[in-house]
């Protein structure tokens, strides 16, 4: 069957999610055991920005190792796709227009359960706010609640706080999809039982006004406060309870604020929300855009999208509720492919959204630690059945969490505290020497879209790449190199953007016909430092540039000073 996740009011959003049969075995996720309670996250990562950042988290994805069944998760398949099909990027065919770094993955894997968190601290996240489904023994919510409880006991040994996010309407999906709920109040009452004798008396559940956090994706099921009172009936201690925005009087006096989300009506609905929606709780909202996989999925689906605009809507979104006066922000999300909100690192925004966050908060990481985080990760697979290897990352592990990341980069590269530093020379990489060395393509003849110049200065020196014409325009201002030593590459460079643009991203491949790992830019005012997602060269080979695709003649971008960093 399918399920939709919405709300009335014109304040939330449509997604649809289809399920597994009613009554399916679980199998036990890579969890591990529950870590002892602390009193405060530990290490916590300094920012200048000092409100609580959580992001939202969805734990309902399968590989077809770990789905018990021998298949992928619907939420990677849909209706209508095959992750067992393999193009010649080696991308699996899944059901979204983006795809994760490290490829689909389990939610309940170990291994990505410790990149997702460390990725999450260092990208200056305080806490995860977990999608939860209840305690039904129905559909995939038994799997899910599983593999949400992997997170959970990482959370408090990575430094990191966690609440759920509580989906009353599988209270109405359930019976829908043939698992009978004789008694909906009960069973939810049920549910909260389980939450205050599992998770709000961990030390690190978040706790607002001395009360543990408990958010709702709706009500949907449950709509009277007298529904509400009867659910938290067995909680000597209420929990600061927060509906999605506009529903709280559905909840009555049970509701202590509430939270915004993603919806067509975009910065309009976000800054009428912060500005005349008085609350006790308020939080704020960041997303990366709204883009869909539904209807191509064969599950049907809204009409709207949001553009991402690189990182750009990103980057809006958060500068709005930083500036709003809330307390709390909760990222929208950091990994619903389906609907095309997921932060955490892709092929096509690379790290972009991570970097964001760290600028914005004014975390004292960069690119660089967060693909090291990735290395964690790539070598946990590569020595999963070496005992002694998994013990040395055990350690880096440690050195990750109590931020000493040098020390944990001389694990990962083999005990040196910096990747090779032989890196490839990029001809004229300032553009002091205008355009040589450098070549331009256009598949619509506006190739003269691409020229050097001073307007405004460059990063370090006069000059600077520029890509602007009166009109449209689509242009790709690249140079090649060859001979270098096989291993693994990044590139990076120093960039401007404004104005409307189909994409505009730094991007680098091994050939020239293969699929670029690209970068998408937001919009900076300012100089900004990006990189490419890291490339593995094995063929001496490797191109790189800035590939944009303007609307309007308003739009613009700078480049300058471009690297090549071997790792």
């Amino acid at each position: 069957m399918t399920r939709h996740r919405f709300v009335n009011g014109g304040a939330g959003v449509f997604a649809a999610l289809l399920l597994v049969g009613c009554g399916q075995a679980a199998s036990e996720p890579e969890a591990e055991a529950p870590a002892a309670a602390v009193t405060a996250p530990l290490a916590s990562v300094p920012k200048s920005f000092n409100k609580k950042i959580y992001v939202h988290l969805m734990p309902w994805f399968e590989s077809n190792t770990s789905s018990g069944n021998g298949s992928w998760g619907i939420h990677w398949t849909m209706a209508n796709k095959n992750p067992n099909v393999i193009d010649g990027s080696g991308k699996r065919q899944i059901a979204s227009y983006y795809y994760p770094l490290i490829g689909p993955y389990a939610s309940g894997d170990k291994d990505v359960v410790e990149y997702q968190l460390l990725l999450m601290k260092y990208a200056g996240v305080d806490g995860v706010l977990i999608d939860w489904p209840g305690t039904l023994n129905c559909l995939d919510y038994p799997k899910n609640k599983q593999n949400s409880e992997a997170v959970i006991n990482k959370t408090a040994s990575v430094g990191l706080e966690f609440a759920v996010v509580y989906e009353d309407n599988n209270y109405t999906l359930a019976p829908q999809s043939g698992c009978p709920v004789p008694d909906k109040l009960a069973a939810a009452r049920n549910d909260m039982v389980y939450l205050r004798d599992n998770y709000f008396s961990r030390g690190n559940h978040i706790k607002i006004n001395n009360a543990p956090l408990l958010l709702d994706f709706g009500p949907q099921t449950f709509s009277s406060p007298s529904d509400w009172s009867n659910i938290f009936s067995p909680l000597s201690v209420k929990p600061t309870f927060l509906t999605l925005w506009y529903e709280s009087q559905e909840a009555g006096a049970n509701a202590k604020g509430e939270y915004p989300w993603i919806y067509s009506d975009f910065t309009t609905g976000l800054q009428n929300f912060y500005n005349n929606r008085p609350l006790g709780v308020k939080f704020g909202v960041a997303y990366p855009g709204f883009n869909t996989f539904y209807t191509a999925g064969g599950w049907g689906g809204p009409g709207w999208s949001l553009a991402h605009n690189g990182t750009g809507t990103f980057g809006q979104t958060l500068d709005l509720a930083k500036n709003s006066g809330v307390n709390w922000i909760q990222l929208a999300t950091w990994n619903d492919y389906g609907e095309g909100t997921m932060i955490e690192p892709t092929r096509e925004f690379g790290y972009g959204f991570l970097t964001t966050l760290q600028q914005k908060l004014g975390v004292p990481y960069n690119q660089s630690h967060l693909e090291l985080i990735a290395k964690l990760y790539e070598q946990r697979k590569q020595y999963a059945n070496d005992s002694a290897k998994q013990a040395q990352l055990n350690t880096a592990f440690d050195h990750f969490v109590n931020l000493r990341p040098d020390e944990a980069a001389k694990i990962l590269n083999g005990g040196t505290t910096t990747p090779p530093t032989d890196n490839p020379a990029v001809t004229n990489a300032g553009f002091e020497s205008g355009m040589s060395g450098w070549n331009t393509w256009s598949p619509n003849n506006t190739a003269g879209a691409a020229f050097t110049e001073t307007y405004n200065g460059g990063y370090n020196s006069a000059n600077h790449l520029t890509h602007y014409s009166p009109g449209a325009f689509e242009t790709w201002t690249y140079q090649t190199v060859s001979g270098i030593a096989n291993g693994n590459y990044r590139v990076r460079a120093w960039v401007r953007k404004g104005g409307d643009f189909g994409f505009s991203r730094l991007q680098a491949k091994t050939c020239a016909s293969c699929t670029p790992a690209a970068t998408n830019l937001g919009t900076y005012s300012s100089w900004t430092q990006l990189e490419t997602p890291t490339l593995s060269v094995t063929n001496g080979y490797l191109e790189f540039g800035l590939h944009t695709q303007a609307f309007t003649g308003s739009s613009f971008v700078h480049l300058d000073d471009v690297q090549i960093l071997r790792q």
